[in-house]
């Protein structure tokens, strides 16, 4: 029948006393809101589906035939054919047949049925006068699918937000699909009428919205994840551009590694994924460990095992290493990344040490585990070449200073060389027992107290450096010419024994001129309490290794920037860095007692003994006063031994002690070689060369492939450099000294030698 003869016939039907329902069925929504609109007037009730349904469940016909009964009045029902086709067709008819077959006095009911044409068939010739057929053009059934509830749907979609609103949009609503966030799963209406599908897995959705998505795996993000990811990417409609507004860009994914540590965890997780869609081709190591990683997490580890693929000999390989490095401090350097990176480089045996770096504390520790373990099977040099590029600190330790006389520089050379490996050479043991003997000492460095009343006290603050002795000397000139500082160094000799208590008279002068005195009296004395007291979990007992200098540096290091921030702000105008003693490691390494028992008990590490008359006498120790001090790697029995290193005795380590005047950095320095190209004569040996400064210096020295000239001067500006052992002809680069201070290094001269022409150097 046609629309408005089916309202007529409504119309009689509630004018009537028929206590039967009316089913009236359409097949558009047009249809459906034109009845619903000509008898949405007075006191007519409409109940829907949803009314008796709980959130995202299917509604309820019992409360629904419950209601019913207590209603009075003119009743329709909307859309509860519609939630019932997702039950099945067997469901939909059975509760059609109670529909039908439900009668009441007190109220009319009208059940407007949507699409059921086939579903009200019947044979019962007395049903069909109470079931009216509007004719009219079919509404497309829609495709529904099914989504998690915490998953974003596609942009412009229509949504529903639960199973039980399903109907309400079908009734009003022409669209192909409709979405539904729900908990439940399309096997839940296997026997539905409609057609479902479900994206209850976010990853699928994003393959669909975006193919790049194929380049990734499900396992890269956890379901929480991978739904914010497709929120973000569903606002943007592609991985590109949601990728460019986070980052900014895609094509260089490596310049935001920077920002790692202040993203959130969705961004992090982001930058993950952005880089296994996109890669680093600009940076080798992030694109290697994008690559490699299943995780976000495991990009860092990734990024950590980079280096282990590369051969430590190839061209490149430096390279790779400083910006795997860089890319390392950018991430954090995580803990737990450190220890496990550094138990799997232990495969790479003692080439292990070019594979590590001085960011971490763990690294550091483990490059003095494979110096102990592995130090005798590498040069020296090559060593030293090594620490250059991955423990920058350590290698400047090992920087010789020169104290003008071969012989120290020899043997505090060797030293830190045995103390960084943490081996005694019996050859050097050779040189120590021979100096416990003649003691040259005394003749090659003056005592400290000779030199403390010609400093000029002025404006000065004292560092009284407790246990700081000469060997970090080349340490300490490196960091003042990094930061910038001049330091003025007077070798000396400490008194004896090396006791603190025996060598502090400088104090006591710089007090009465008027000096500050840094840390009090007492003075800094942080080296002293790990050497002496196994400070900050340093112990002998504990590890032999010789970890503590790794603080012992950093300590030294924080002292001069300290200076140099005072010197900046005009706090002070010079600062000196005094020790009253040095000490010694390998002393303790040596781990030897005196096997004769001299008749007096040893004290301080076993280093020196209450002298007396009955005091058996040893070659290696000599009498200072009341006491007996040892001058070679022994100890005397009695006494606590050392923790980490000892002093009292009168080895060269443990009395030559530094004092060092610094101030800042001279500024508006300028050189000029006035002799760009020189001639000379091997067998003249007249080689010299002239430097001017614009700034008076003084004790300037050059190094010219590593071996040092002392420069002449009547004015302090212009230096007259003779160089009698020059033999090859060549371009030469020139580093400008001045009392040790590295001021210049690529002063540039060429040399020729006498009678050969231009054409025969060519």
């Amino acid at each position: 029948m046609k629309l408005k003869d089916c309202i007529k016939l409504i119309e009689k039907y509630l004018l009537s006393a028929d206590t039967q329902p009316r089913i009236v069925n359409v097949q558009n929504i047009e249809d459906l809101s034109a009845i619903k609109e000509h008898f949405y007037i007075g006191d007519n009730i409409f109940l829907s589906s949803s009314n008796y349904s709980k959130v995202d469940e299917n509604p309820s016909m019992d409360m629904l035939f419950d209601d019913l009964s207590r209603k009075t009045g003119i009743v329709f029902l909307i859309e509860f054919t519609t939630a019932l086709k997702l039950q099945g067709e067997l469901e939909l008819k059975k509760q059609l047949s109670r529909l039908i077959n439900y009668s009441s006095t007190k109220c009319k009911v009208v059940i407007l049925c949507y699409q059921c044409e086939n579903y009200l068939t019947t044979s019962d010739v007395r049903l069909l006068r109470i079931i009216y057929f509007v004719e009219g053009i079919n509404t497309p059934k829609p495709c529904l699918t099914f989504y998690k509830l915490n998953m974003p749907t596609p942009e412009n979609a229509i949504v529903v937000n639960g199973i039980h609103l399903i109907a309400s949009i079908i009734e009003r609503s022409s669209a192909d699909m409709i979405y539904i966030k729900t908990s439940k799963l399309s096997t839940t209406y296997q026997h539905s009428l409609y057609s479902i599908s479900e994206e209850m897995k976010p990853f699928d959705v994003l393959c669909k919205l975006d193919s790049s998505t194929f380049n990734l795996d499900l396992s890269y993000g956890s379901d929480e994840q991978w739904c914010y990811a497709l929120d973000e990417v569903s606002k943007r409609k592609s991985w590109g551009a949601c990728i460019i507004e986070m980052f900014g860009s895609y094509s260089n994914l490596e310049l935001l590694a920077g920002n790692w540590k202040t993203f959130s965890l969705n961004q992090k997780w982001m930058y993950f994924i952005a880089l296994k869609i996109y890669g680093a081709i600009n940076c080798w190591c992030l694109d290697t460990a994008a690559r490699e990683a299943v995780t976000m997490n495991d990009l860092i580890r990734q990024t950590y095992r980079s280096l282990l693929w590369e051969d430590h000999k190839s061209s490149g390989f430096w390279d790779k290493y400083m910006e795997r490095k860089g890319l390392l401090a950018s991430f954090g350097n995580p803990n737990d990344e450190v220890i496990d990176y550094c138990a799997m480089v232990k495969s790479k045996g003692k080439n292990a040490l070019y594979y590590l770096t001085d960011s971490t504390r763990i690294e550091k520790e483990m490059i003095f585990e494979l110096l102990d373990k592995h130090g005798l099977e590498f040069a020296r040099d090559e060593i030293t070449a090594i620490l250059k590029n991955i423990y920058s600190d350590l290698f400047a330790y090992l920087l010789p200073y020169r104290f003008k006389n071969e012989f120290l520089n020899f043997y505090f050379q060797t030293y830190k060389y045995e103390k960084v490996i943490n081996k005694v050479f019996p050859e050097f043991e050779d040189i120590v027992e021979e100096q416990a003997k003649k003691r040259d000492f005394y003749q090659l460095l003056p005592p400290r107290t000779a030199k403390i009343e010609a400093i000029d006290k002025q404006d000065s603050h004292l560092y009284f450096m407790d246990a700081m002795g000469v060997e970090y000397l080349g340490f300490t000139m490196e960091k003042c010419r990094q930061l910038g500082l001049m330091a003025n160094v007077t070798s000396c000799r400490c008194e004896l024994p090396s006791l603190t208590y025996c060598n502090k008279e400088f104090v006591e002068t710089f007090k009465e001129a008027g000096a500050f005195l840094v840390s009090g009296e007492k003075g800094i004395k942080k080296l002293d309490d790990i050497k002496h007291h196994g400070d900050e979990n340093f112990d002998y007992s504990q590890t032999k290794l010789p970890i503590h200098l790794i603080r012992e540096l950093e300590i030294i290091e924080e002292v001069l920037k300290g200076i140099k921030i005072k010197l900046a702000k005009g706090t002070c105008s010079k600062a000196v860095m005094i020790s009253d003693h040095g000490s010694s490691r390998l002393a303790v390494i040596k781990e030897n007692t005196l096997d004769i028992d001299v008749n007096s008990k040893g004290t301080h590490g076993g280093r020196v003994c209450e002298f007396n008359d009955a005091v058996y006498k040893v070659t290696s120790a000599t009498q200072v006063d009341d006491w007996y001090v040892l001058a070679n790697y022994n100890r005397f029995k009695g006494g606590r031994a050392a923790s980490v290193e000892t002093h009292g005795g009168a080895t060269l380590e443990e009395v030559a002690v530094p004092i060092i005047e610094i101030t800042n950095m001279i500024s508006n320095l300028e050189f000029i070689m006035l002799t760009p190209n020189i001639r000379f004569s091997i067998m003249k040996k007249n080689a010299e060369i002239k430097i001017f400064s614009k700034t008076k210096l003084s004790n300037v020295t050059i190094c010219i492939n590593e071996k040092y000239y002392d420069a002449d001067s009547e004015d302090g500006q212009n230096f007259v450099i003779k160089m009698p052992d020059l033999r090859k002809a060549g371009a030469y680069t020139v580093s400008l000294y001045s009392n040790d201070n590295l001021l210049k290094d690529d002063i540039k001269f060429i040399a020729e030698k006498e009678g050969i022409s231009d054409k025969e150097l060519l």
